[in-house]
């Protein structure tokens, strides 16, 4: 049976890929009821109370995106599932450091792009669709104020884990290993870097959050572009979860009452080049440095 799915080409393998998207994230909010229901009661659940809500994040966030990409690739790849999650190889620790650095540097960027996105307007006949899409965004911001507006430390830690580190690791096997790799990589002409960039266009437009879709988008790429020229996808996760953890961390300190001044040259055109400049050198730093510890390794490796 293994045969006949390795066989399909892109049409099949995309058929697979969302009836498993769809069918694993159903059993995901059906079973993330039936426990929280269980667990923290009907009240709770009609209050939607903080841990009710970080119990169905965490449900959703593994049977809509960490699942569908591991069941894709047991039934349709061949060779190891680690290897096609391109999980199995070992991080190097430059590496890892390189990939921290480039979203520290790209932050200035982001922040002008956020500013630029948000004030984004439609024409009059579309304002119905611009009505829809700031309901989406408000009710996306909506969500994450009720999980981090607590100074509590635990539910810091928590959110660390929900907020953070699950949606790092599910995005990113989903997105850049599922749809970057598995998809557009190995059934299509559209690799390397075009794939990583279509790939990053879905992954901001499926957040549903248009007035940060072109942040989100670029910050896709740069992740999709760690994914192509290490091969290794624990450097796109280390990444973007340190973009996750800033985030948590800056609203549990305003939860906390600290004073969080931001300088606004951060958000100033020039900040922003600078960034993209940096962003762009940090990447070729990374391909670089990858390439050395490559060509150390096959060195060793001699007889």
């Amino acid at each position: 049976m293994k045969k006949y799915f390795i066989g399909m080409g892109f049409w099949g393998r995309l058929f697979v890929f969302l009836s498993l998207t769809v069918f694993l994230m159903l059993g995901a909010v059906i079973m993330g009821d039936i426990i929280a229901f269980l667990v923290y009661g009907k009240d709770a659940m009609v209050r939607m109370d903080v841990p009710v809500v970080q119990m169905l994040q965490t449900f959703l966030a593994i049977g809509l995106f960490l699942l569908p990409p591991f069941f894709m690739v047991l039934l349709c790849c061949e060779g190891s599932v680690w290897d096609n999650l391109t999980v199995s190889k070992r991080p190097d620790w430059r590496l890892l450091l390189i990939s921290v650095a480039t979203m520290v540097v790209a932050m200035p960027m982001v922040s002008w792009l956020e500013e630029l996105n948000s004030h984004m307007t439609l024409p009059d006949g579309m304002s119905a669709i611009e009505d829809w899409m700031r309901d989406k965004e408000d009710s996306a911001n909506k969500l994450v104020l009720k999980l981090t507006q607590s100074p509590d430390t635990l539910n810091y830690v928590i959110n660390i884990i929900v907020l953070a580190l699950l949606p790092a690791l599910c995005e990113e096997m989903y997105f850049r290993v599922g749809v970057q790799t598995r998809l557009l990589g190995d059934k299509t002409r559209i690799q390397g870097y075009l794939a990583a960039v279509l790939a990053a266009v879905l992954f901001s437009a499926l957040h549903l959050q248009f007035f940060g879709f072109l942040p989100r988008m670029v910050l896709g790429a740069v992740l999709g572009i760690m994914l192509v020229i290490t091969g290794n996808v624990w450097y796109s996760v280390l990444a973007h979860f340190f973009n996750n953890l800033c985030a948590v961390t800056l609203a549990y300190m305003v939860a906390r009452g600290v004073e969080m001044e931001q300088q606004q040259w951060i958000e100033s055109g020039w900040a922003a080049l600078l960034s993209a400049a940096a962003t762009a050198a940090m990447l070729v730093l990374l391909y670089r440095t990858e390439k050395i510890s490559k060509n150390a390794l096959k060195f060793r490796e001699m007889p």
